[in-house]
C-alpha cells in the first residue's frame, strides 16, 4: 500500500495481519500502554473494545481519520462526538465479500417475507478463543435478512418465537469464520455461505477501507464503501 501513512492500534490477530499487508505504508503499530510515534494520515484500531474510547479521543484531538475494527464496544452519541471533525468508520468485518453478503441477505429475506413457510436463520462457526458469541458478523447479517423480512422484529440464541431470527453459534477449533444465511422451506433449501481461509481478506478490506475514508468527514460503515463499490452489480437491466 503507497500514498498513505498508516497508523495501528493493536498487535493481536487482526493487527498482525494489517500489519503484514500494509508494508511500507505502515508508520508505527502499538499496543496497549503504548504511544503512537507520530502523525499518519489515517489510524486502524484493530484492538480491544475497552480501548476505543481512548483512541477515538486520540484521532479527534490530532484530527486523524478513523477505521474502528474492534469489536464488542459501545459508545453512546458517537455520530455526534464525531460532528464532522473527522472520518470514522465502523465495521464488524472488513471483509468486500461479507459487505455483498450482506446485501444478498436483505434479498434473501425479501424473498422469505413472500411466503411464511420460508424460515430464513444465519449459523456461524468461529475458532475457540473468539470472545464474542454471536459475532458482530453474524449480528450484521442478521439484521441485514431483518431488514428485508419484516416478520422477523429481532434475532434470539434460544428457541426463536415466530416474530425473532434463530442465528446459531459454535466456538471450536481453529476456524478463521465461516457464516450462514439460510432459508429453510418445507420442500428446499437455501443456503449462502461465506468461509475465510485466512485474514487476510479483512486486513485488505481495513486498508482498503482506510484509503476510503481519508479525506472524508462524519461518520461511517462498511456499507458506504460498499455502495461505491458494489452498487453497479445490482442495477440489472433488461433480460438475464
Amino acid at each position: 500500500m503507497t500514498g498513505l501513512r498508516i497508523g495501528l492500534f493493536g498487535r493481536g490477530r487482526l493487527g498482525s495481519a494489517i500489519a503484514a499487508e500494509a508494508g511500507e505504508g505502515l508508520a508505527w503499530q502499538v499496543d496497549m500502554g503504548e504511544s503512537p510515534s507520530g502523525p499518519v494520515d489515517v489510524v486502524i484500531d484493530a484492538s480491544v473494545a475497552e480501548a476505543v474510547p481512548e483512541h477515538l479521543a486520540w484521532a479527534l484531538e490530532t484530527g486523524t481519520d478513523l477505521v474502528i475494527g474492534a469489536t464488542g464496544w459501545t459508545l453512546p452519541e458517537l455520530e455526534t462526538k464525531v460532528a464532522g471533525r473527522i472520518g470514522v468508520l465502523v465495521s464488524t468485518n472488513f471483509s468486500l465479500t461479507v459487505a455483498l453478503m450482506a446485501r444478498l441477505s436483505t434479498v434473501m429475506g425479501r424473498f422469505a417475507a413472500l411466503d411464511p413457510a420460508r424460515d430464513p436463520y444465519v449459523l456461524e462457526h468461529h475458532h475457540r478463543l473468539k470472545a464474542d458469541a454471536p459475532s458482530g458478523t453474524a449480528k450484521t447479517l442478521a439484521a441485514a435478512v431483518m431488514a428485508g423480512c419484516p416478520r422477523k422484529t429481532e434475532w434470539t440464541l434460544a428457541t426463536p418465537a415466530t416474530h425473532q431470527l434463530s442465528v446459531g453459534v459454535l466456538r471450536a477449533g481453529a476456524e478463521f469464520g465461516t457464516h450462514t444465511v439460510g432459508l429453510d422451506a418445507p420442500a428446499e433449501v437455501l443456503k449462502l455461505t461465506h468461509t475465510a481461509r485466512s485474514r487476510a481478506p479483512f486486513a485488505q478490506g481495513a486498508l482498503q477501507a482506510a484509503r476510503w475514508l481519508h479525506g472524508r468527514k462524519g461518520l461511517f460503515t462498511m456499507e458506504d464503501l460498499a455502495a461505491d463499490l458494489l452498487n453497479p452489480l445490482f442495477a440489472f437491466g433488461g433480460k438475464p
